[in-house]
């Protein structure tokens, strides 16, 4: 027996012991602080228990939720899920909603921003109220602190509008105004399918298409000054990486990596990574390593359409890539890349419930990935869902098992006031998840 392994085991047992006795203290402090006729801090709940690696379903309370899609973007922080737009052809008529038609038969995208609470876990559609875009699909979006960073994206037919607009919003709980930022410089071309990130001070683009041609380039926007430049614009000279949508991108210091994507046609190897150097301006193809740690050796299988999310950890920064599609066949394994090593791990336990492609991922800063909406493959036909999926990619500090715990045993800790909550002993950022300014 290796007793490394045993001693892991050991300590993991110990921590969720901790965690436990923590949640039945907590728990206790809160029934007896409930005076409240309604019990609404009173649990006859199963045992709590924390499942790292596990995906599970997401079970939504309250009374709305976005109705199933694919082509949209989610992007988190750690108290709300964002999620904008999305393309269903296929809605059956009786569920249009009359009074609020952010969707019809004739232009099947939906005009729709939703937050999604995850400590009470409801949804909630915000109004908006301006500059709502025509674009819908295969947009790109990720969090710039508060606020909310959308960008590109197509209407319907695919690519006969594309967009090059770089949307704002500040995050809160009410209507939205959307603001369109006023640019100057050498703005990229409206295109979908691209990757966004953020980093000091500065927005980047990579890649995308108008629906007839690729590419490759990267575009950066000083956020100071609103000023956008061409990085690097592709001219088809070798070493250059094939121009490519649907694609993920991580950042490690410096350096860019390209994570899959594809044409129409293709989806490219996961087992060849462009690698972008700032310093320099050049393009590297990096070749990572398979998983060998089982007998046989397995590598991830080209895809696009996919999702991917990056954390830090002890091991260095890591990149999970969920599903996706190559053209043929729709995948629902989940894969590890460790950037500092190059090293694919199959996560043999972590796998989605369906094969699922044109979904969309986010990761909160403790490392718990959501995973929302999507095409599952159907025997005759293919079809859009509305799940919500959480998995914890790490084990999180022991404060986040025991608000996970204490939620589990209290859903309904989002109707009470914030100072009550403070006043028995809960951190006020934990609070703050719960009632967001």
């Amino acid at each position: 027996m290796n007793p490394i392994k045993e001693f892991i085991r050991f300590v993991v047992k110990c921590i969720f012991t901790i965690v436990n006795g923590i949640c039945l203290i907590l728990c206790h402090f809160c029934n007896k602080f409930n005076t409240c006729s309604t019990n609404i801090m009173t649990s006859k709940r199963k045992d709590y228990i924390f499942e790292p690696f596990k995906v599970t379903e997401v079970r939504c309370r309250g009374f709305e939720s976005p109705r199933p899609r694919s082509g949209h973007r989610i992007a988190c922080d750690d108290s709300n899920i964002y999620c904008f737009g999305g393309y269903n052809p296929s809605l059956p008529l009786t569920n249009i909603q009359r009074d609020n038609p952010t969707w019809t038969p004739a232009r099947p995208l939906f005009k729709e921003l939703w937050s999604f609470s995850i400590a009470s876990r409801k949804w909630k559609q915000h109004r908006v109220i301006e500059n709502m875009p025509e674009e819908l699909a295969s947009n790109a979006m990720c969090m710039n602190g508060r606020y909310l960073m959308i960008f590109g994206g197509t209407g319907a037919p695919f690519g006969n509008k594309c967009s090059n607009d770089v949307i704002v919003w500040r995050t809160c709980n009410e209507d939205a105004k959307l603001q369109i930022l006023d640019v100057t410089g050498t703005r990229p071309p409206g295109q979908y399918g691209q990757a966004i990130l953020c980093h000091d001070g500065c927005f980047y683009t990579v890649g995308g298409t108008n629906g007839f041609a690729y590419n490759c380039d990267i575009y950066r926007l000083d956020l100071r000054t609103l000023v956008w430049e061409p990085i690097f614009v592709g001219t088809g000279q070798e070493g250059e990486p094939l121009g490519r949508y649907r694609h993920e991108i991580a950042r490690v210091g410096n350096k860019l990596y390209i994570i899959g994507g594809g044409t129409g046609e293709w989806a490219f190897e996961l087992m060849e990574i462009p690698m972008f150097d700032f310093e320099n301006n050049t393009w590297t193809i990096l070749t990572p390593k398979a998983d060998d740690i089982e007998k046989d050796t397995v590598a991830p299988l080209p895809r696009k359409c996919h999702s991917a999310v990056q954390i830090d950890s002890p091991d260095g920064p890591q990149v999970f890539v969920a599903g996706g599609s190559d053209g043929n066949s729709v995948f629902e394994d989940i894969w590890r890349l460790n950037i500092t090593d190059l090293q694919w791990t199959l996560m043999q336990k972590t796998v989605l419930p369906h094969p699922l492609y044109f979904h969309s991922s986010a990761v909160t800063s403790s490392g718990c990935m959501y995973v929302f909406g999507g095409i599952e493959p159907k025997e005759d036909a293919t079809s859009r869902n509305n799940i919500l999926y959480k998995v914890w990619l790490c084990l999180p500090k022991l404060s986040e098992m025991c608000w996970e715990a204490l939620l589990h045993f209290h859903p309904n800790l989002d109707q009470v006031d914030g100072r009550s909550l403070l006043n028995i002993g809960i951190p006020s950022h934990f609070v703050q998840r719960l009632h967001m300014q």
